[in-house]
């Protein structure tokens, strides 16, 4: 009986041991020593990040957004409305297909900026969004509906979120129709 208890005492410890054992690759990083490699690859991936947030595709963003008398109307429309309006930043413009866009924060509220796009007059899907209030937006590829306010051919998106998006879409509309 003391034989069959010791086997299985064996036999439990040798697969505990096993189970948490690892490969040497694991073991050298435990010690310290592999974890060269893995400061290389953790400086790497911060290098990548850091350039792909440099690289940000500039043809999507068109610098005289900033410019567009439209866009700076709508800012001082809503300064001059007692907003507190952050600067007038151009942003992407390529989700609604637009020649420019902008955006602005309102009220402190920077997760829910006002974002304003200026599309061709001709492009086929403003009239779509007059009639339904949908803008068609496209993303990686996906194409989807999102609801916006359609002033001539201008789309403006505020979040449901914001705690002031009827009093601006109704000032909007208001003052800009």
């Amino acid at each position: 009986m003391k034989k069959l208890l010791l086997l299985v005492l064996t036999l439990i410890l040798s697969t505990a041991l096993a189970a948490c054992g690892g490969d040497k690759a694991n073991n050298e990083k435990a010690d310290g020593k592999g974890n060269e490699e893995q400061v290389k690859g953790e400086d790497q991936g911060a290098d990548e990040g850091q350039a792909s947030e440099e690289e940000w595709p500039e043809e999507l963003i068109n610098p005289e957004a900033a410019n567009n008398e439209y866009f700076i109307k709508v800012h001082d429309l809503l300064k001059e409305n007692g907003y507190e309006v952050g600067e007038l930043t151009p942003s992407d413009y390529s989700f609604f297909n637009a020649k420019m866009a902008a955006q602005i924060e309102i009220n402190g509220e920077d997760m829910f900026t006002l974002q304003m796009y200026d599309l061709d007059p001709a492009d086929e899907n403003l009239e779509h969004a007059r009639k339904t209030g949908m803008g068609t937006a496209e993303y990686a590829g996906e194409k989807g509906e999102i609801p916006v306010l359609v002033i001539d051919h201008y789309y403006f998106f505020l979040a449901e979120g914001h705690p002031n998006y009827e009093d601006v879409y109704k000032l909007l509309e208001e003052k800009l129709k």
